[in-house]
């Protein structure tokens, strides 16, 4: 955006000035082919004093021999004609039958003077055009033609707007420099402030704010109503998080007495179907119990404030799969992994951990026994933390029915199951709070439908180099 404006200040400005340095582009022509006017008009006055007594005595030597030096001098041509337009003599052969020519000497001999050149730029190879009247005792004699070429007045010219395209050049860098770039930071910097604060606000930071007093007063005005959006953003979520907090805080103790009554009918049910209903009440009782350590969690995952810190994928990786290996072999479902070494990343504490044991113990339960793979993929070689490939990929695939696209929609949503899994255990919470953990740490959870069959999860976390050996946790 900083680059499009000052493109657009550049323009106004360059326009400005153009159309301030246009009237004196062309004023400066004009006293040019002014001042070489005047001198050729002075020449010509001269000449026709000359052409006079030559004309009236019939002796032009004296005449023609100033006419060739001039011509000389000069590089211009000099005819001199009679009342009848008749050439009495001339310092080289001219065409007098030229448009500009003809016209010129009819004036002339009109009696008329000389008409003053319109303005020659550099690139105007016209010569000029004067013609005196020849007159003695107010009678018309002739009349003295002077063609010149402008190749001086030219060049004069051609230097001036030199020196002038490279003073708007220096103006306008100067002004670019001292004014056009300073204005623009100070225009854009409350809009990069409120463009990075979005950002932090939709990653879930909703403390951040942003300075009411920079820049003009509708950006003041913005950032006034963006900080009393967040802060209502914010409320909101508090209050929300503090009710599900004390609901299923205080469900909890309902909930377990609840429980130790039910347990206790047990003594008093003797038919087999009476104890499966029993033990039915039991299990939902303990469901109910997860759902609410569920919400809690979340409600604790919310209000946390902790920072993203470097953490050992690798390690980390390896360390939940030799957790969850025991559970795999109970179950008879081969666990493998692709782990190499060293790979580093940003995430909050504990996130890969919880999100790892989510998705294991998901392949675990819904994978249908099939075989499951860990995989970790770091960043092509050269991709540093803030390159545009420098995503780390921990996916744990599994070979089961996987997902239909509309569930793969719905996935991850508080407290959605699919209907093929209602009679697994399990609250539907658990996608939810390892999806909005690695997305509050800056990462992202993909699901997507494995090739030929299955689920592969995806956790993608901002690269980032080790820590020293010492700081990282297994």
């Amino acid at each position: 955006m900083r680059r499009r404006l000052l493109v657009i200040v550049f323009a106004l400005v360059a326009g400005l000035i153009t159309a301030l340095s246009l009237p004196l582009v062309r004023a400066t022509a004009e006293r040019t082919v002014q001042t070489s006017f005047i001198g050729r008009a002075e020449d010509g006055a001269w000449f026709a004093d000359l052409a006079a007594t030559a004309l009236e005595t019939g002796r032009t030597g004296r005449l023609k021999a100033a006419a060739e030096r001039y011509g000389e001098l000069y590089d211009a041509q000099i005819a001199v004609v009679d009342a009848d337009s008749e050439t009495v003599l001339a310092s080289a052969p001219v065409d007098l039958t030229r448009p500009g020519i003809r016209s010129a000497l009819l004036h002339a001999l009109a009696d008329r003077p000389a008409q003053r050149p319109g303005v020659v730029w550099p690139w105007d190879d016209r010569p000029f055009v004067l013609a005196e009247p020849v007159k003695r005792d107010g009678r018309i004699l002739g009349a003295v033609l002077i063609v010149s070429p402008t190749d001086r007045v030219r060049s004069e010219i051609a230097d001036h707007l030199t020196l002038l395209v490279i003073a708007s050049l220096a103006a306008l860098a100067a002004m670019l420099v001292a004014i056009a770039a300073p204005v623009v930071r100070w225009v854009l910097h409350p809009v990069h402030d409120l463009d990075r604060a979005t950002h932090e606000v939709a990653s879930g930071q909703l403390k951040t704010r942003v300075s009411e007093r920079a820049g003009a007063p509708e950006l003041r005005r913005l950032a006034y109503s963006f900080n009393v959006m967040a802060d209502s953003m914010h409320a909101s979520r508090e209050q929300q998080r503090a009710f599900v907090a004390q609901a299923s805080h205080q469900l909890r103790n309902p909930l377990t007495a609840l429980r130790l009554r039910v347990e206790n009918l047990e003594e008093f049910v003797t038919d087999a179907r009476g104890l499966r209903e029993l033990n039915l009440a039991v299990e939902e009782t303990g469901r109910f119990g997860e759902i609410l350590d569920g919400l809690l969690q979340m409600a604790r995952a919310e209000a946390s404030e902790a920072e993203r810190t470097p953490v050992d994928v690798s390690a980390v990786v390896a360390h939940r799969v030799d957790a969850w290996q025991a559970a795999y072999d109970a179950g008879n479902v081969p666990l493998t992994t692709r782990i190499p070494d060293g790979v580093g990343a940003l995430s909050l504490p504990d996130c890969l951990d919880h999100a790892l044991d989510t998705l294991l113990d998901n392949a675990l339960k819904f994978g249908d026994g099939t075989p499951v793979t860990v995989t970790v993929t770091r960043p092509p070689h050269g991709g540093g933390a803030d390159g545009p490939d420098s995503a780390v990929e921990v996916t744990v695939r599994d070979g089961g029915r996987g997902l239909t696209d509309e569930e793969l929609a719905l996935a991850g949503g508080r407290f959605w199951r699919s209907t093929r899994h209602q009679n697994v255990r399990g609250t539907g919470l658990g996608l939810a709070l390892t999806r909005m953990l690695v997305e509050a740490g800056g990462g992202e959870l993909h699901l997507a439908a494995a090739e030929p069959q299955g689920l592969a999860a995806t956790v993608r976390l901002p690269a980032a180099p080790l820590p020293p050996a010492a700081a990282l946790r297994p």
